[in-house]
């Protein structure tokens, strides 16, 4: 009797065990750093998806491993094989950037992590990969988007400013042009600019002298504040569209004041526009918990991760907890066969060829006064 009460007491014991296991999942943004606003609202939206999805049908619990990787290549990579090979995570989101996501590919393929970047759009970041899959649209989509918002505008001359050091910013310039081009837009002049400089004197006065009838600038928020400050006050009124890297309109406010004015960008969400019951419940959630409208960043975050989640609990045996390979393997496979998951910018269902969204919309967003008006939805 008492050998039958002590193997029922180990049994128990063995199920409670299971029912408490622990699943990690890598979440790697940067924190510190030029464009930590991004991370810190990428991670706000995670987090708050997180509270509500990270308990498992079988009673496990995903647990979030964070690492900051400073929005610099080194410490990306580091932070990734980190998490990949020490922390022995199921999958990863991030990197945030596609400059970083590109750093990181060789490391996804070498360690089989199935990783989710949620708003790196550069095209070559899921190619020649299958084990990074993406949550947001591709830069061939949002510069296409940018060329035809101006040539329906009548705005068919344009000067073109990119940042060279940035993958994000080559790859969006060279798909804005292409699309431009073909639309019959004339490019006036491409000038390029350097991550971390703060005088733009030499290219608005070259802009100034061409007298553009649209500006594109696909550069991050740190560079195009001082940009706008310095062209307005040169004199120049032409518009100005970025892309989803100038999506903060607060810091953009901070840096150039009323010259971020009427500044439009390509982007993923507006929360003014929920896409989804999910969408309208989470929106409302961001609210009540922070205090401010969800960005952009935070909408794709929680999608990031609810792909992420999604997956995981498709893939939550015992028989996969005891061999995290096997796990990993059937998380990627799951992420690839995503179909119809309701998310915070829409429904997501992945190409598994490509990793990539398929029928992924953009929205036209408009600064005013440090806040973001709606200007129009973009489907493909």
């Amino acid at each position: 009797m008492k050998k039958g009460l002590l193997l029922l007491g180990l049994s128990a014991f063995a199920a409670t065990a299971l029912m408490a296991a622990e699943i990690k999942v890598g979440i790697l943004q940067p924190l510190t750093g030029p464009i930590a606003s991004f991370g810190q609202k990428t991670l706000d939206g995670i987090k708050l998806v997180h509270e509500k999805y990270n308990k498992l049908p079988n009673g496990d619990t995903i647990k979030l491993v964070i690492v900051d990787n400073q929005f610099d290549k080194i410490q990306t990579v580091n932070g990734y094989n980190r998490l990949a090979s020490d922390d022995k995570v199921v999958a990863i989101e991030g990197p945030l950037a596609s400059s970083m996501a590109l750093s990181i590919k060789r490391f996804a393929n070498d360690t089989k992590t199935p990783t989710v970047t949620q708003i790196a759009t550069n095209p070559r970041v899921t190619k020649n990969t299958k084990y990074i899959t993406r949550a947001c649209f591709t830069d061939d989509f949002q510069g296409t988007v940018a060329a035809k918002y101006a040539l329906k505008h009548h705005l068919n001359n344009a000067v073109v400013v990119f940042d060279m050091k940035q993958d994000y910013s080559v790859g969006l310039a060279k798909a804005f042009q292409k699309a431009y081009k073909k639309g019959g837009g004339k490019i006036l002049k491409v000038l390029y600019i350097n991550s971390g400089d703060k005088d733009f004197n030499a290219q608005v006065a070259q802009i100034k002298r061409l007298n553009p009838k649209f500006i594109y600038t696909p550069i991050y928020a740190p560079e195009e504040g001082l940009f706008l400050r310095q062209l307005r006050a040169a004199g120049v009124k032409a518009p100005v569209m970025g892309g989803d890297g100038i999506a903060d309109p607060g810091l953009l406010k901070k840096l150039a004041g009323s010259a971020a004015n009427g500044v439009m960008y390509t982007d993923h969400f507006d929360a003014a526009k929920a896409p989804t019951p999910l969408s309208a419940q989470f929106i409302k959630d961001f609210k009540a918990k922070y205090g401010r409208l969800p960005s952009a960043f935070a909408a794709t975050g929680a999608d990031g991760y609810l792909l992420i989640y999604n997956a995981v609990k498709q893939c939550d045996t015992n028989a996969n907890k005891a061999d995290l390979a096997k796990f990993k393997s059937c998380v990627n496979n799951a992420l690839r066969h995503t179909k119809n998951l309701e998310a915070v910018t829409g429904y997501l269902t992945i190409d598994p060829n490509t990793g990539n969204p398929i029928n992924k919309p953009a929205v036209i967003e408009k600064i005013v006064d440090g806040k973001t008006e709606f200007v129009e939805l973009v489907k493909p």
